[in-house]
């Protein structure tokens, strides 16, 4: 093992032993694209190897947002498999690929976006018993309430509805058969009801989306029940529309709301560190199905808003990003 990968070490051991349990005999997956750290590939295949499981590395040309489904042959190589470690540009637990492989029972822990820095420092090294704790709790409010609200100090402010739905924990987990999980983690999330939002979302700190990431200018969506009816700005804004207008309606689905719970995730270093931190919240389009929603659509994008309000059922969870509940 070289000296450039040997700090990176205990972070793949704890991937492939801690959070993802992997078993002697089984089959590992292990799914990545030309843009990502081959260090950690090979980190990451090491350690599938000396639990003795046996890795297979597929890799791919890097998609711009998350949500698409990977080629055909990738595909194979992900049902094939009893664990798929994610470690590509973008997300690809939002795919109906995805959802039938934890379907037959994989364990998935999706790392889109991860890179050397941060298996050594940030999100990776935080707490993950605590971290679990709070996202719990997190989730219990939202799967308890029926209705949201999300509020900003740049003028965002979107209702919907919640009820009836239960909100997922992503807490760095994924031993146990059809479990999916992220890393680095730390979220709840929840599906809002189709066709329920309605209001407005101003200037979100980043999106994940590959030309986009970090916002640098202004831009507003505008939200009535359930879809993105209109994109105001500048250059960012006509990029997203001409990205969404040939998908449809999908893509302008409200899909998720996301509430970061690791304290370590570091905000504006990363897309993949920044949705995770505490004090954050997310609210994606798209796709919702791997969620309890009922849109697929080929693309799941996360816009990132730092220090929301975030009120349940009239009660605050979050105030200016900080947790009240």
């Amino acid at each position: 093992m070289s000296i450039v990968m040997l700090p990176m070490a205990p972070t793949a051991r704890m991937i492939v032993e801690q959070v993802l349990g992997v078993k002697p005999g089984e089959k590992v997956c292990i799914f990545t694209d030309t843009d990502r750290s081959q260090n950690i590939t090979h980190l990451l295949g090491s350690w599938v190897q000396a639990v003795g499981a046996e890795p297979v590395i597929v890799t791919i040309i890097p998609k711009e947002v998350g949500g698409i489904d990977p080629p055909p042959s990738a595909v194979a190589a992900i049902h094939a498999a009893d664990v798929v470690i994610a470690q590509a540009s973008y997300a690809i637990v939002h795919t109906e690929t995805v959802r039938q492989a934890i379907k037959k029972g994989a364990r998935v822990c999706d790392m889109w976006g991860f890179n050397e820095d941060m298996m050594v420092h940030g999100g990776a090294t935080a707490d993950y018993g605590k971290i679990g704790e709070l996202s719990h709790r997190v989730s219990a409010i939202l799967t308890a309430g029926k209705q949201a609200r999300v509020t900003t100090k740049d003028g965002t402010d979107i209702t919907f509805s919640l009820e009836g739905r239960s909100a997922a924990v992503l807490a760095g987990v994924a031993n146990q058969p059809g479990q999916f999980c992220a890393f680095p983690d730390g979220e709840a999330a929840i599906s809002p009801i189709e066709g329920s939002a309605n209001g407005i979302l101003v200037n979100p700190f980043s999106m994940e989306k590959a030309d986009i990431g970090f916002l640098k200018e202004a831009i507003s969506l505008k939200v009535v029940k359930g879809k993105v009816v209109s994109i105001e700005g500048g250059v960012i804004a006509r990029q997203l529309l001409e990205f969404i207008e040939p998908i449809g309606d999908s893509a302008r689905n409200i899909a998720e709301l996301g509430i970061g719970t690791n304290p370590k995730a570091r905000v504006g270093v990363t897309l993949r560190e920044t949705k995770k931190a505490w004090g954050t919240a997310h609210i994606a389009m798209g796709d919702s199905k791997s969620l309890g929603g009922k849109i697929e659509s080929p693309m799941h994008m996360d816009m990132i808003f730092r220090e929301p309000t975030v009120l349940i059922d009239g009660k605050a969870l979050l105030k200016d990003g900080r947790l009240i509940a």
